[in-house]
């Protein structure tokens, strides 16, 4: 049996928990239509988590059930995850009444989800602390800050297979060399990407830094603000990638 100066000694060989950058990762809501008939679950795939743990975070699952202030409080850096389908814009009479979701290719995201992270968003930004969204939480990040989204890429024509509606897809990705995250990322020449919705106009005081090549914004980025269009958790720019952001997440220490 373990003695009390034992266990201090075995623990005093563990980094202590302020050594790794607590940071908190946005579920998806099933609001009763998949996981279980007229049941809410909040469920998000582990890549991610393990994703931040592999760079070298300690990731902590969000949920709107906890006050924004108490999230951005506890939390060094933020991931929005991926989700379903947004209106065209945040300012458009059609988002307001909920018109917007008879429009959309796929399932209309919650309005619970959307506002929970609007929230957060604003006040990740006005403390500086980073923040990571990944298709969805790229696309959300735009439109919250006044941009606008194509709200079905079929519009593109055939050009480059994006996936979506749970298909992955692969493509070529272009940087911008004046990306202040990715430019000196070592990154494949291919990403995994799964939506059917993008960007259409960047949200001012933001810089697009990475395209398909159709066009279509694939990376965006203010200040402590990263959005990516493709899924870095499912392929091999995640290591770079999630490393990048826990050491933004570590450097304002």
């Amino acid at each position: 049996m373990d003695d009390a100066a034992s266990v201090r000694s075995r623990s005093s060989s563990k980094p202590p928990l302020s050594a790794l950058p607590l940071i908190g990762v946005s579920p998806c809501l099933d609001a009763g239509r998949r996981l279980r008939a007229g049941v809410d679950y909040w469920y998000l795939s582990r890549l991610y988590t393990r994703a931040l743990a592999s760079a070298g975070a300690a990731p902590i699952v969000l949920c709107p059930d906890t006050p924004v202030a108490v999230c951005a409080d506890l939390c060094e850096g933020l991931v929005l995850s991926g989700g379903d389908d947004l209106p065209r814009s945040f300012t458009d009479p059609g988002f307001v009444s909920g018109a917007w979701k008879s429009a959309v290719p796929g399932t209309p995201e919650t309005d619970e989800r959307i506002a929970w992270e609007r929230g957060l968003l604003t006040a990740f930004a006005a403390l500086g602390k980073p923040v990571l969204g990944v298709c969805f939480g790229m696309q959300l990040m735009n439109l919250h800050f006044g941009g606008t989204l194509r709200v079905d890429l079929a519009e593109l024509g055939a050009v480059v297979d994006h996936g979506g509606g749970g298909r992955a897809s692969r493509h070529a990705l272009h940087v911008s060399p004046a990306s202040s995250f990715l430019a000196d990322i070592d990154l494949p020449r291919e990403v995994s990407s799964s939506h059917r919705q993008g960007i259409a106009e960047v949200a001012p005081t933001f810089t697009a830094s990475a395209w398909a090549a159709d066009g279509l914004v694939e990376a965006i980025e203010r200040d402590s603000l990263i959005g990516v269009e493709w899924h870095p958790e499912t392929d091999p720019t995640g290591a770079p990638l999630f490393a990048r952001f826990v050491a933004r997440v570590l450097g304002r220490r």
